[in-house]
C-alpha cells in the first residue's frame, strides 16, 4: 500500500482518492451508488471525494440521458495519462526483475502467495469470530 500512497501524494491525491479514481477508470463509467457500493464508503464521503477528483479534472460528471436524476461518473483520459505516467517506470522495472527468474522459480513463487492469500484469509476470517484461532501445520 505504501506504493498506492506515494502514487496519490504525487498527484496530490489521497490514496483513497487514487483508488476511487483507478475504480470508475476501470470499470466504469460508474454512478455515485455504484462507486460507494464498490469502495463501501458512505454516500456523504464518497460525495466529498468525487468533488475533489472533478475539480482536479480526474472524473467529469454526466447526467443520465436515460434518467436525469443520476449522475455518470467517467475518467478524463488526460488524467488516466498523468496516472499512467507514474506506473510506467514500476512496471519497467518490476519487468526487469521477473526477467531474473525462471518459470520454475515463478510458479514457486505463486504457489507460495496463493498459499499465504489462503492463510491470510483465514487469519482474517479467525480474527473478525468469536473463536480461537485454529492451529495449522504443514501443507494441506
Amino acid at each position: 500500500m505504501l506504493f498506492q500512497e506515494a502514487a496519490a501524494r504525487r498527484l496530490d491525491l489521497t490514496a483513497t482518492q487514487l483508488e476511487c479514481f483507478q475504480l470508475v477508470r476501470n470499470e466504469g463509467p460508474l454512478t455515485a451508488s455504484e462507486l460507494a457500493r464498490e469502495t463501501g464508503l458512505t454516500r456523504a464521503s464518497l460525495s466529498v471525494i468525487v468533488d475533489k477528483l472533478a475539480a482536479r479534472a480526474f472524473l467529469s460528471r454526466e447526467q443520465d440521458p436515460a434518467d436525469r436524476r443520476r449522475w455518470i461518473l467517467k475518467s478524463d483520459p488526460e488524467a488516466i495519462a498523468t496516472v499512467d505516467a507514474i506506473y510506467v517506470d514500476h512496471v519497467k522495472r518490476t519487468t526487469a526483475l521477473l526477467d531474473e527468474y525462471g518459470d520454475d522459480e515463478l510458479d514457486a513463487a505463486l504457489r507460495f502467495m496463493a498459499r499465504l492469500t489462503e492463510e491470510l484469509k483465514a487469519t482474517t476470517i479467525e480474527l473478525a469470530g468469536d473463536h480461537p484461532p485454529a492451529i495449522r501445520r504443514g501443507p494441506r
